[in-house]
């Protein structure tokens, strides 16, 4: 009898360890999809980035993609650096926003450059920290394009338009990565 129920509380015990978090990981909370978040998936955005940072660039490393999202903007967005040691200067943003003008959803394609603004540079640090996040060096959140930045493509999103505005998407993301592959 005791037999049987060490042997019960040992299954509830490795149950309870195969469904807990990594230990220190902050449990996820699950925020509910706004309007951005949904015209994003909609256009299916982080797949069409993902396969940019799957890539191995000579010249170039490639990572994310991410979501990102502000009070009033969604971004699904890559990061690249130039290959070497003072590659790390300038990181290369290229993301698709949906974001309000006016009372009017846009989708914004954009490149944008974020200057390196760590007080030091630590390259091994660096290396490891760069392919989850770039907020930390770069003291950026990764929000709309603005006047400074490479728009490539800006339009209202309309869901019965999605389809056209998913492979437009597409189209530029196989540009910019024909640029990675060359430069």
């Amino acid at each position: 009898m005791n037999a049987d129920r060490d042997d019960e509380r040992y299954r509830d015990i490795l149950k309870k360890i195969a469904e807990a978090s990594p230990f220190g990981s902050k449990r996820r909370e699950l925020q509910p999809l706004t309007p951005q978040d949904r015209a994003l998936d909609r256009i299916n955005a982080v797949d069409a980035l993902a396969q940019l940072s799957r890539r191995d660039y000579k010249r170039a490393r490639c990572y994310g993609p991410k979501s990102l999202r502000g009070s009033a903007w969604s971004a699904a967005v890559v990061w690249y650096h130039k290959a070497g040691y003072h590659g790390y200067q300038t990181l290369y943003l290229l993301g698709v926003w949906a974001h309000y003008d006016s009372d009017q959803m846009l989708l914004s394609i954009a490149e944008r450059h974020l200057p390196y603004r760590a007080p030091v540079y630590d390259a091994g640090v660096y290396r490891v920290a760069i392919q989850n996040s770039f907020n930390l060096y770069y003291d950026d959140a990764g929000g709309p394009p603005g006047a400074a930045d490479k728009l490539l493509h800006r339009c209202p999103y309309q869901d019965k338009e999605r389809l056209a505005q998913r492979q437009t998407l597409k189209d530029i993301v196989s540009q910019w990565q024909r640029k990675l592959e060359t430069s």
